[in-house]
């Protein structure tokens, strides 16, 4: 084989001997959500040049330690005349030399900015190279993780995570969201009892000496900084293949896995495929489909959309979901600036909230819905735009820039109809963003062209605007009239009133009628005719609208003719015991298993009409009993 011999000759002149890390860090807890890192964007430096190529080598051996050594060649064509360049490597990281061809080249280095100097100027719209040899131990916890030594239970594992600003921390890059890497190969030289996964294809795995391999990595299509990533351990592997809908081709799907979890992830996994098969039909084809997909698993707490192989702590339905809905949102398309990462988030909420609805059942999906939306409304305050893009905390906010971004995505698919929000979705995917990065604007411009709709007000109040609605409904009906009152809250007084639909759903035994309505004002009354007597109203029964509600509501006619009646029925936070004619003396509730949730006893208050709160309780069914002057009553609720 042909070795880079200036790669080994530094590599071991300057001492690149293994460091061990102390225990604490080895066996150290992951990352989490809300861990902060140093706060940074984009970066500050000005680079000067787009990326066209890079290739990467990288020595490491988890057995020994987490000592990392490598060389990062740099591709470049200039933007403008200059007689330095710069890029981005965390100042803890050595710098052993900067070459350019047989030159040396000086550079500063100021923080986590470095500068590269040649004595004429770089001409614009040149193309050159250096290559950047550089050892350290990189810092284990920065960012997710970013760099990461760490232990499963059969081996030590090295994997990395530089989402949003961890990637300079362990190798030198231009850490942007401004430009992709048109092009790129890893080798990854590592102990030959070990696998080392990566972006790409596996081209060859090459022997080195005695003791070490190369796993070389060719990928192909443009790709962002943060989404360059490598893990090793002691992997097994096995591969699935995915077709596609009016399709002969297959594409590999390859699956690295700790080896105590091979026999399990091999059924967990196989999901996946009617996933590749539903996103590559709802949207574009799977965007690296001359390369693969795949997985290799690591030990942090969740998983991260490296492209063409997501690293997954397991194979969940929702993660594995989640994480290949990013091949096309997030990585084929990445968000432009870090305020526009619901593009990202959101998206890939909602995708695998789609894998609920098309692969699972309408049910699960309105469940799941469901339970984003009371995660959403557990606080009046926060928009999808994030505040500080700085912290992690509040830029991957679980309840804001996933659930509401997925949510708003929702919305706008109801409000438009699935074929011009698919048609949006596909010609955002496509066209100048193709490969490159999107933005919040570029998608509004989408759905308004393939809806025909002014979308202004939905993306101001959805995405800029903090909170949702609060929703009291009122209604009536006596006879075939009914009234009803719809009044809004705002639950942030920075959006005065939310433009919304609201769907109510009139019922009985046998017959139901979804009415849609649209207040323009924060109290709005309305009356109609229903050609059948009403038992209840429910709102939202679709699971369409991002609000917290409440309904109250009467039959005249039925108080009239029966004895016991309770309203609403459905409902959610309160319900009305009503009796025509005996007084009430006690109720008692049990839950389906027959426990009792308690008892209200009148006593020598005996009333007509009680209220029961029961905002505490569980949504299920209820049975009532109810004790008046003459006779004893069942009845049965139902908690939404």
């Amino acid at each position: 084989m042909k070795r880079n011999w200036l790669l080994v000759l530094l590599l071991f002149s300057f001492g690149g001997t293994f460091a061990q890390l102390p225990d604490d860090l080895i066996c150290a807890e992951k990352a989490n959500i809300l861990h902060r890192i140093k706060g940074r964007g984009n970066s500050t430096i000005y680079h000067g040049y787009n990326i066209d190529y890079h290739r990467c080598h990288w020595l490491l051996n988890p057995k020994k330690n987490a000592f990392l050594s490598g060389s990062v060649l740099f591709q470049f064509t200039v933007l403008k005349s200059i007689d330095s360049l710069g890029f981005d490597l965390s100042s803890g990281i050595q710098i052993l030399a900067i070459k350019r061809g047989a030159d040396t080249l000086k550079y500063t280095r100021s923080g986590d900015a470095v500068y590269v100097y040649i004595k004429n100027q770089w001409q614009i719209n040149t193309t050159d190279s250096f290559e950047v040899f550089y050892q350290g131990n990189p810092a284990n916890g920065a960012g997710f993780g970013s760099f990461v030594y760490d232990n499963h239970k059969t081996g030590p594992v090295i994997h990395t995570l530089s989402q949003p600003y961890g990637a300079l921390f362990w190798w030198p890059c231009k850490q942007t969201l401004h430009d992709k890497i048109d092009s790129i190969d890893i080798f990854i030289h590592t102990d030959k009892t070990l696998k080392a996964g990566s972006n790409g294809l596996l081209v060859e795995t090459l022997q080195e000496g005695d003791t070490n391999h190369i796993y070389h990595w060719k990928h192909r299509y443009p790709i962002v900084t943060y989404l360059v990533a490598m893990a090793v351990t002691n992997y097994d592997e096995f591969t699935q293949y995915a077709h596609f809908v009016g399709r002969t081709d297959s594409m590999p799907v390859l699956n690295y896995v700790f080896p105590q979890f091979k026999n399990t992830a091999m059924e967990e996994t196989k999901p996946i495929l009617p996933m590749l098969r539903l996103f590559d039909s709802l949207f574009t084809r799977y965007p690296f489909i001359n390369e693969k997909y795949g997985h290799a698993q690591f030990t942090w707490g969740g998983g991260m959309e490296h492209q063409t192989m997501s690293f997954m702590v397991n194979f969940s339905f929702d993660l594995m979901a989640h994480e290949l809905a990013h091949m096309w949102f997030g990585d084929m398309v990445t968000c432009g600036t870090w305020q526009d990462l619901w593009l990202n988030e959101g998206f890939a909420t909602y995708l695998t909230c789609l894998c609920f609805e098309y692969l699972k059942s309408p049910d699960e999906f309105r469940y799941r819905l469901k339970g984003m939306r009371n995660d959403i409304c557990a606080d009046p305050n926060g928009s999808v735009c994030p505040s500080d893009t700085s912290k992690v905390n509040v830029l991957f906010n679980g309840r804001l820039t996933y659930n509401k971004g997925a949510w708003v995505l929702h919305m706008l698919r109801n409000k438009i109809g699935d074929d011009a929000f698919f048609k949006a979705c596909r010609n955002y995917l496509g066209g100048s963003n193709l490969y490159g990065f999107g933005y919040t604007s570029e998608l509004q411009k989408e759905m308004e062209l393939a809806s025909g709709q002014n979308l202004s007000v939905f993306f101001q109040q959805w995405f800029f605007g903090e909170g949702f609605p609060y929703l009291k409904i009122n209604w009536k009906q006596l006879g075939s009239k009914v009234k009803l009152s719809i009044e809004q809250t705002p639950s942030n007084s920075e959006v005065p009133f939310w433009h919304i639909n609201v769907p109510i759903e009139f019922r009985n035994k046998t017959r139901k009628l979804l009415l849609n309505f649209e207040p323009q004002q924060l109290v709005a009354n309305y009356e109609f005719d229903l050609d059948f007597s009403a038992d209840t109203a429910i709102f939202d029964p679709n699971v369409t609208v991002l609000s917290k509600a409440s309904v109250g509501g009467v039959n005249l006619d039925k108080i009239q003719q029966d004895e016991i009646v309770i309203l609403p029925n459905p409902g959610s936070q309160v319900f009305q015991v009503v009796s025509r004619n005996p007084s009430l003396k006690m109720i008692e509730i049990f839950n389906v298993l027959g426990e009792k949730m308690g008892t209200i006893d009148l006593g020598i208050s005996a009333s007509k009409s009680l209220y029961v709160d029961a905002s505490k309780w569980s949504a299920g069914t209820y049975f009532i009993r109810i004790n008046t002057e003459n006779f004893v009553y069942s009845k049965k609720w139902l908690k939404q």
